[in-house]
């Protein structure tokens, strides 16, 4: 076995452990040099892409791959925790990769005037870390600790601007949201313990008997969900905390978002997938009695794309704007996720329950959809922060520093222009005019 098998076969644990690690590293490496912490964080993350890449090409050749923390023996009765990785949880890993990597690059420059960037290198490895978690796990507890530490983690970048009252409102908006998500997630947990004795998601998919708990557990999982991917109607911290959050943050935290809603895709197909192809008369009654949720979730997927895009026409505000298309985005997605489950029908031929193409297809759409979403969305984000800068740099060029008519302009005539342009109350004028506080 040469090195390269040997990365591939601990990548699972490797892609999650370097960015935890590094997290808990960059206070240290912060004495050394500013900007050694910052060349510190890019190659950290680009190594848990190097780990992601070969993960990625091992399961896409030779499918899935289990990796187990304890005993080996899958027959003996002991504590361990399995990652469970397919092609659907690679693909999200790769586009946590691409979002956390140009966020760091972008808060190389963006970022640099602004205090506490120790701490904030820290959340963001820290959420990078949750976020792989939640997507590589195939332990539903473990599914919880990392959407956790997400929330945590996600909560402290948002009020990272501890200045603005608007970030802070849009943090307490979010914890609260997050917090009431993660308790009825543990809710869920603990009746799949109670019945089965079992947490490991595959586990669960052979043994679950869709007893009336189990249902309970699934609306559960699949509202929480949802509410935290920011389908309506609890949509309203998802504008907020992407319009107050720096920039850099918001395009992390939408990774996160998505790992949420990969968090649906899991739970309905994975641990509820079986019944799909049972032939129990009262399994297959109820399973197509579940059109109706299909039809719910279509109904919410359209009120969210027509919601998001209308709020979105009335904003002023061009980061908000940019929230609440990202809320559209997010209807775009449910929307074949509803289409899937509304579709099925019994076919008596071949006595079982059958999906029409066309609900592959749309869901497909929606998985490709993801990382649509994430990039458009955050770079959406990134650009606006760019043009306002470049904006606030051409105002105080040397050729036309504020449009003013002469250098003989008053103290007044300085503040009125400058907060015109920027709303600011510090204003440094070079060439044309002398340095002046106001």
């Amino acid at each position: 076995m040469n090195l390269i098998d040997i990365f591939i076969q601990h990548s699972p644990p490797l892609i999650v452990a370097v960015p935890l690690f590094s997290a808990f590293l960059i206070p240290l490496v912060s004495r050394i040099n500013e900007k050694f912490r910052n060349i510190f964080a890019i190659v950290m993350v680009s190594i848990t892409g190097f780990f992601i890449a070969l993960l990625a090409s091992d399961v896409f050749a030779n499918g899935p791959r289990i990796y187990v923390f304890g005993a080996q023996n899958l027959a003996l009765p002991v504590v361990r925790i399995l990652f469970e990785v397919d092609s659907l949880s690679v693909f999200m890993a790769i586009v946590t990769f691409i979002l956390v990597f140009v966020a760091l690059v972008y808060s190389w420059s963006f970022m640099k005037e602004n205090d506490g960037l120790d701490k904030y290198y820290t959340l963001i490895l820290l959420l990078v870390a949750s976020t792989l978690g939640m997507e590589l796990t195939g332990d539903i507890f473990n599914f919880f600790v990392f959407l956790e530490i997400s929330c945590i983690t996600s909560c402290a970048l948002i009020a990272f601007w501890v200045h603005k009252a608007e970030a802070l409102e849009a943090a307490f908006k979010y914890i609260v949201i997050s917090s009431i998500g993660a308790l009825f997630v543990l809710f869920a947990v603990g009746i799949f313990y109670a019945e089965y004795n079992a947490l490991n998601i595959a586990t669960l998919a052979n043994v679950i008997q869709f007893t009336f708990l189990d249902k309970i557990a699934l609306v559960l999982l699949v509202v929480v969900l949802g509410m935290k991917a920011g389908l309506v109607p609890m949509h309203m911290w998802l504008p907020d905390s992407y319009g107050e959050a720096p920039p850099s943050v918001t395009i992390v935290i939408i990774g996160a978002t998505q790992a949420s809603l990969y968090g649906a895709f899991r739970m309905i197909s994975t641990i509820y997938g079986n019944f799909f192809n049972s032939t129990d008369l009262s399994v297959v009654n109820f399973i197509l009695n579940t059109n109706a949720i299909g039809w719910v979730i279509i109904i919410l997927a359209i009120l969210t794309i027509l919601i998001g895009v209308t709020m979105a026409l009335i904003q002023t505000d061009f980061r908000r704007l940019i929230g609440f298309a990202a809320v559209a985005e997010i209807g775009f997605i449910f929307l074949g996720i509803g289409v899937r489950l509304a579709s099925k029908y019994f076919d008596k031929a071949s006595n079982a329950i059958v999906f029409p193409a066309y609900s592959s297809i749309a869901l497909q759409g929606s998985i490709f959809h993801i990382i649509n979403d994430c990039l458009d969305i955050g770079l959406l984000f990134l650009e606006e922060s760019v043009k306002k800068t470049a904006k606030s740099l051409m105002s105080l060029s040397a050729n036309k520093p504020l449009h003013l008519p002469d250098c003989e302009a008053t103290d007044d005539e300085l503040r009125n222009a400058f907060n015109d342009t920027l709303g600011t109350d510090r204003i440094y004028l070079f060439d044309h005019f002398q340095v002046k506080n106001l």
